[in-house]
């Protein structure tokens, strides 16, 4: 990776100085990075109460280590120099010779290839024997599920190559992009975002699983200035990316407390400071639905309709079971007067909550405003059922029934027999 020389530069490892230093070295007194951790503690050079030291002598002759790591890729890395000294070391297994010398005949090989196989079922995640295999000249193993890293890694690329279109399948979400508008507004949120656009290069740092092993943050250094976090879900035994959070690991579990400070400005009228803390937080939490909306409210009291629009859609995008943001999106169209694309939003809406008060007010005056008195009436009547005390639902409810008894009395009064004076 590049150096990065700017102002404040992170903190590089002090051996290697390439990657960013992620832990405290007891027996350097320095802070490294994980590769040169491994590095030292393979040699077993490391003070036992460090908490990624290797916790007893390794057996060359043995295929597994004991010790601390935090990435799969940590992990990995340290496994194959654990292994690059089992290819030297005699092993009973292979009548006393080393695997390298036991590998030279194709018997040879396809004894260690069913050892290796049978013994790579007993390893977590996705670590393999893979650096062994292609050391032994045996084929690989390409049944290894992808972690939870893989996919993470993958979509970064993708990002680094602006291909955004292509990254949709890796998403949680994706379903949602088989609507065409989505999917176009996806690819333009990721052009229109700079921290996204300007990905250029990613080290991996770290990664965490949660207790049910189902959900995970994967944690890299971009362009050696910042961190990135990648939230995945696992969805069907697939890992799948459910955010990006520009951010450290921790970083990602503080966006419910951003999002209840803006919420306490905006209950409290304080909508300049509100603004300025959604602005800042949107720039960590970029696929936060509850930022997006925040800001379509925050424009839509500044008068700027077309930027409120856009918000709504983004978190409507980003959550299209967010009621409340297609909601106001619809209520833009209705106060502009469209009324047809207002209409139809409303009705998407009620078939999803039927028992939204606000929706079923409101498209009960779009359909009087349209002719459709009758079925006005039946959604104030469902609207009042729900909430009796809803004073705008009761005032357009006791407007329509005059209306409905008006064309009443007419209809009678037309239908009625008259006298032949």
């Amino acid at each position: 990776m590049k150096r990065y020389f700017g102002l404040f530069p992170p903190k590089r490892c002090k051996v290697c100085k390439d990657h960013k230093a992620t832990r405290d070295c007891k027996k350097l007194n320095k802070k490294i990075c994980f590769h040169c951790c491994n590095e030292i503690r393979i040699k077993m050079e490391c003070p036992l109460t460090c908490k990624y030291a290797i916790k007893e002598k390794t057996d060359d002759t043995k295929l597994s280590i004991k010790n601390y790591s935090e990435s799969i890729k940590e992990q990995q890395e340290l496994l194959n120099l654990h292994l690059n000294k089992w290819l030297y070391a005699e092993n009973p297994q292979f009548d006393n010779k080393t695997p390298l010398e036991y590998a030279k005949d194709e018997k040879g090989k396809e004894r260690i290839a069913k050892f290796l196989n049978r013994k790579e079922k007993n390893l977590k995640f996705s670590l393999n024997y893979n650096f062994l295999r292609e050391k032994l000249g045996i084929e690989k193993n390409k049944d290894i599920p992808e972690s939870h890293e893989d996919v993470a890694a993958k979509f970064l690329d993708l990002l680094v190559d602006y291909d955004y279109e292509t990254t949709i399948p890796l998403l949680a979400n994706k379903d949602v992009y088989e609507d065409e508008k989505f999917r176009k507004n996806y690819i333009k949120r990721n052009l229109n975002t700079k921290a996204v656009k300007a990905i250029k290069e990613y080290d991996l740092l770290k990664s965490a699983l949660n207790e049910h092993e189902d959900e995970a943050i994967v944690e890299f250094e971009i362009n050696g200035k910042y961190e990135l976090s990648i939230v995945l879900a696992k969805i069907n035994k697939e890992w799948l990316v459910a955010k990006k959070v520009f951010g450290e690991s921790g970083t990602v579990l503080a966006e419910n407390e951003a999002r209840q400070r803006i919420l306490n400005y905006f209950t409290n009228n304080k909508l300049r400071k509100g603004y300025k803390d959604i602005k800042k937080n949107l720039k960590v939490y970029v696929d936060s639905p509850d930022l997006h909306y925040y800001m379509g409210m925050y424009h839509s009291t500044q008068g700027n309709l077309e930027k409120a629009r856009q918000y709504f859609f983004n978190a409507m995008e980003l959550d299209p079971n967010f009621v409340e943001a297609k909601y106001n999106y619809a209520f833009l169209f209705h106060s502009q007067g469209k009324m047809d694309k207002a209409r139809k939003l409303y009705e998407e809406i009620l078939e999803k909550r039927e028992d939204d008060i606000k929706t079923l007010n409101n498209l009960a005056v779009i359909y009087e405003q349209q002719g459709d008195i009758k079925d006005a009436e039946v959604l104030l009547k469902k609207a009042l059922k729900i909430d009796p005390d809803y004073e705008l639902s009761k005032r357009n409810l006791d407007r329509i029934s005059k209306k409905l008894n008006n064309n009443e009395q007419n209809a009678a009064s037309e239908n009625s027999p008259q006298s032949n004076k």
